[in-house]
């Protein structure tokens, strides 16, 4: 019985067992979480533990976090997934797939390792503590299903209006005005802006702080700094509004819904 990391020519067999223990996710999200692991050695890694013959007896997956909650501060090992098949030497091989997870942890400069499981899993819950680990928080989940409203719209999605709701012309003639004039403010420069812009250019051209002359050589280099200094201001303001422009219009569209109705 050895302990090894998985390697290309695992694929297949890690790929049937992914799909025993995680049957909700698909195909597509294990093979991303196989590129993930193959590309980010130093941040995840699939340990394989198999007998004498080859024969696969359990996998632990685990990954390098930079914090887990109140697990711990600095960088935490995380078990994200144990396995080992039933049979008698069950639980020496997650003994020996945890123990390998910890020294992967260690070299990474990892001061805990942590794991999860769930409530009603108890023979997992003392596999855990047998293995060296210590209970640290029990939680319960809840979900609660919203019903969200025909009538709120997304910019970057807008949904389907119902067949018994018809938009007449005039109402998607607003919500179209609305969209264009929220992402035109913020790319387009007003009159004013442009102007200001235009000056700053021509001040760059003409400044020569070796030239005797007060003007060229004192006031235009005063006015490229404060020209930078817009820019920089303009260029915040703009990222700041693109990130909350999402939400401000889809408010607008949705009272040019409600004022249709």
């Amino acid at each position: 019985m050895k302990i090894r990391a998985a390697n290309i020519t695992d694929k297949p067999t890690w790929l049937a067992l992914r799909r025993r223990l995680r049957p909700a996710l698909s195909d597509q999200q294990h093979e991303r979480d196989w590129t993930q692991m193959t590309e980010q050695r130093g941040q995840r890694t699939t340990l394989l533990c198999v007998d004498g013959q080859g024969a696969l007896l359990g996998m632990i997956e685990v990954s390098r976090r930079a914090h887990a909650g109140d697990l711990g501060s600095g960088p935490v090992a995380y078990v994200d997934a144990l396995h080992v098949e039933p049979g008698q030497e069950r639980e020496v091989a997650a003994r020996l797939l945890a123990d390998a997870a910890t020294s992967w942890a260690q070299a990474r400069g990892c001061r805990v390792l942590a794991s999860d499981t769930s409530l009603d899993n108890q023979w997992e819950q003392k596999l855990h503590l047998e293995l060296g680990f210590e209970e640290a928080a029990r939680k319960v989940v809840y979900r609660k299903t919203l019903a969200v409203p025909a009538s709120v719209y997304s910019v970057a999605h807008i949904a389907p209006v119902p067949v018994s709701s018809p938009v007449d012309d005039a109402q998607a003639g607003r919500m179209a005005a609305v969209v264009d004039e929220a992402g035109a403010s913020s790319w387009w420069p007003g009159p004013l802006r442009a102007a200001i812009i235009v000056l700053g250019i021509l001040a760059f051209y003409f400044t020569n702080v070796f030239s005797g002359d007060v003007f060229v050589g004192v006031v235009l280099p005063i006015v490229d700094v404060l020209f930078v200094i817009y820019l920089l201001v303009l260029f915040v303001s703009m990222k700041y509004r693109r990130k909350t422009g999402a939400g401000e219009r889809q408010f607008d569209l949705y009272q040019v819904s409600n004022d249709h109705e």
